[in-house]
């Protein structure tokens, strides 16, 4: 990792085992014909994180950590017709922080170095939704709207406008998304009223749209360029399609999805040349959107057995869904002092597997 002479650094995850203990109590009631249906439940949990050894990290901290958190539900559903169903609900929820949250000391491949906070507090979550789903025919619609606070969540923030090291912190202010999520599916042999025979074929479209992702801890930052929550995209979108034969026998499906990751913004831990790449260490980016395909063929030669082979990010995209400097660009944006020879960081590019798969 970086410096001279080069040095051994530990793992950027610390070792831990974790144990936990909870009771979960829930009740469901039915009414008007079964067509309403009340549901509420509450978990109590005790848990315990302890602390393993991990290589080369200096300042190991020994024992357990405990945590307990008390969590609920609430919602109902209703079924007004045959093709439309209503629901509302509302929820909590919670996080313990982990031993590399609490005690990390790592170099990450920018060369930026992030520590541990031992008084971290875990975060915790309010979550309302509201929604339906509508089925026609063919045809399957589900939309929600939900809002979604977050306190005292767990984000790493830098020192200072000219500095490599970051800090796990609980974020100073509320966390606030508000969006909408759309999940659809269509028999397209049915929809077009052909006879499916041994065949079948399905569309589909998933995406959710956050139109309101506000960071209220934004503002205890005197620097911060926006207010917008760090790494949780705009909106993402998956379209795919899946088509095949079935009662055969030898039975197969063939899948094409593309994936839309909208834009995200992100306060880099890496080195990045200042001012020609960021104007300071504490610069919060957007990075642009990207789009993925993938393929993927499965045909099953007996019972509970598949043969499958399947291409990830079939136009080779060179991206990173966080990371700043990628390698290969140019100019980079990379300092490459700090980068050992490299010029930036990208995620796997086309990747080819073939495999088997057993079902028992």
């Amino acid at each position: 990792m970086p410096g001279n002479p080069l040095a051994q650094v530990s793992p950027q995850d610390n070792n831990q085992t974790d144990q936990f203990h909870a009771l979960y109590l829930e009740d469901t009631q039915r009414l008007l014909d079964d067509r309403l249906v009340l549901r509420a439940g509450v978990r109590q949990t005790y848990g315990t994180t302890r602390f393993e050894f991990t290589p080369y990290l200096t300042g190991q901290i020994n024992g357990a950590r405990p945590y307990e958190a008390t969590t609920a539900s609430v919602g109902a559903a209703y079924q007004a017709t045959d093709w439309a169903a209503f629901r509302v609900g509302a929820s909590s929820g919670f996080r313990a922080p982990t031993a590399t949250e609490i005690a990390a000391d790592y170099n990450t491949f920018g060369g930026g170095r992030i520590f541990g906070n031992p008084a971290i507090r875990p975060e915790t979550s309010e979550q309302v939704e509201v929604g339906t789903t509508l089925t026609r025919g063919a045809s399957r619609l589900d939309v929600a709207l939900f809002q979604n606070v977050i306190s005292d969540r767990i984000t790493t923030r830098s020192r200072g406008a000219n500095s490599n090291t970051s800090d796990y912190i609980n974020n100073p202010g509320d966390v606030v998304i508000r969006g909408i999520e759309v999940q659809s599916e269509t028999d397209m042999i049915r929809s077009f009223g052909w006879e499916p025979g041994v065949w079948h074929w399905r569309a589909y479209a998933n995406g959710n749209y956050n139109f309101d992702m506000k960071d209220e801890g934004a503002r205890a930052v005197p620097s911060a360029n926006t207010d917008r929550v760090e790494r949780v995209y705009e909106y993402q979108l998956a379209l795919g399609t899946r088509f095949g034969q079935a009662g055969i026998r030898y039975p197969w499906t063939i899948q094409v999805q593309g994936v839309l990751n909208g834009p995200v913004w992100y306060n880099t831990e890496e080195n990045l040349r200042v001012p020609a790449a960021e104007p300071s260490r504490d610069y919060i980016w957007r990075k642009d959107p990207f789009v993925l395909v993938n393929l993927r063929g499965e045909v099953d030669v007996m019972p509970g057995v598949k043969l499958f082979a399947q291409v990830r990010n079939l136009f080779d995209v060179n991206y990173h869904p966080l990371f700043i400097a990628i390698a290969g660009q140019q100019p980079t944006l990379a300092d490459l002092r700090f980068y050992n020879g490299s010029g930036g960081t990208s995620a796997p590019g086309r990747d080819v597997q073939i495999g088997l798969q057993a079902r028992f």
